[in-house]
């Protein structure tokens, strides 16, 4: 049975967390806390298994995650790594590195689209922005408005000029 890097951790004294940090400082993991994976020397001492719940349906609903579990000469190998190299593995100058180091470069757009320089909106498209959010404020108030007063007012009229038509029809 293998060890976790929690119970690898109790056996030097720190957590998971910091057992993994040392770990990759002594070149048997590479990645970032949370997305960690075994290098070649890594995956001497240990094995990485893959789960998932597999029900089916969303993803959420189905999480899927890796155990890495390290054999007993792990121990051994770091202790010896530790004491041959007390500073840790020297890989300076990896990408990773200088990106965590000095961050990733600025993204420029030299394409001439885009940025702080774009013309403002003009009135007409100010006016036709300011209709679509009055008519969506106003929209749930016009039906009710056209049915009570509107369509009540327009049925008198209909009525009388039906009446009048009908009187001036019969007097002929």
């Amino acid at each position: 049975m293998g060890k976790s890097a929690r119970v690898l951790g109790k056996e030097f004294g720190r957590t998971a967390r910091d057992m993994n940090a040392l770990l990759k400082e002594y070149g048997y993991l590479d990645g970032s806390p949370g997305a960690y994976g075994l290098t070649e020397k890594g995956q001497q001492y240990a094995k990485e298994q893959y789960h998932s719940r597999g029900t089916g349906g969303y993803a959420q609903y189905n999480p899927s995650w890796e155990t890495r579990t390290w054999s007993e000469e792990t121990v051994a190998a770091l202790r010896a790594d530790m004491e041959a190299n007390p500073g840790g593995c020297d890989d300076a100058g990896s990408p990773a590195e200088e990106d965590a180091l000095f961050g990733p470069e600025p993204i420029v757009d030299h394409s001439g689209s885009g940025g702080d320089d774009d013309p403002q909106l003009s009135w007409k498209e100010l006016a036709i922005g300011g209709a679509v959010v009055v008519a969506i404020l106003v929209a749930p108030h016009a039906k009710p408005f056209w049915n009570s007063k509107v369509k009540p007012v327009a049925k008198k009229m209909r009525d009388k000029l039906t009446k009048q038509e009908s009187t001036e029809a019969t007097e002929s």
